[in-house]
């Protein structure tokens, strides 16, 4: 039993992971505070996760933010476009609920099928951005057809974050240690298998 204490051993090797997801996890709440670096923190982040599942992880805290550096630009053109729509969909769905106005059924259908490409397309767009080199508009439209092409798997990076979100409302304060230690990067690490098992398609096209 000795080598599960040894510094190569999986005791200190999944120290080593909690130990950095916690990191990980700070980091990222801390560069979402302004808001408009959302966008450029959950790309930084994603490319972090992709890495560690890979077995390439680094140096945790420098190559965060060499990601986040690097992808800024895109990363924040692409977070103010989703919140603009997340926003406009908000607002569509107040009306439709709180609103004394007769809504066609099939205007309803458009919404909710808008709001479902919507969700797609923010479960993949920052992984994708984080992984390859792209335009603004190319890098938007390969993470939407990709969360179609595949999409089982869509189903389930979509069900991670919502399991967690619907966890956290129910047990509320007990959550919150957990979110705060690891909760959004542990959604990512997760979330990280599914991508790189998609990914490596991709990459093999490019190879």
């Amino acid at each position: 039993m000795n080598h599960i204490f040894n510094y190569d051993g999986p005791l200190f090797g999944f120290l080593d992971k909690v130990a950095n997801l916690f990191i990980l996890n700070i980091l990222f709440m801390i560069c979402c505070i302004p808001l408009f670096t959302i966008g450029a923190s959950v790309t930084a982040l994603n490319y972090m996760m992709l890495k560690i599942v890979r077995g390439e992880e680094g140096y945790i805290v420098k190559d965060f933010f060499k990601a986040f550096k690097e992808n800024f630009k895109q990363a924040t053109a692409i977070w103010l476009i989703m919140a603009v729509l997340g926003t406009v969909f908000f607002v569509d769905f107040y009306v439709l609920n709180n609103m004394a106005i007769a809504i066609s059924p099939v205007i309803r259908v458009v919404i909710y099928a808008l709001l479902i490409v919507w969700v797609f397309e923010l479960s993949y767009v920052f992984a994708v951005l984080s992984r390859f080199v792209n335009t603004v508009k190319q890098t938007m439209k390969n993470a939407l057809l990709m969360s179609i092409r595949h999409l089982p798997w869509t189903i389930l990076i979509i069900a991670v974050p919502a399991v967690v979100a619907a966890v956290t409302y129910i047990f509320m304060y007990r959550m919150l240690p957990v979110i705060f230690i690891a909760g959004f990067s542990g959604i990512a690490y997760i979330q990280a298998f599914i991508f790189s098992r998609i990914f490596k398609l991709y990459e093999a096209e490019q190879v």
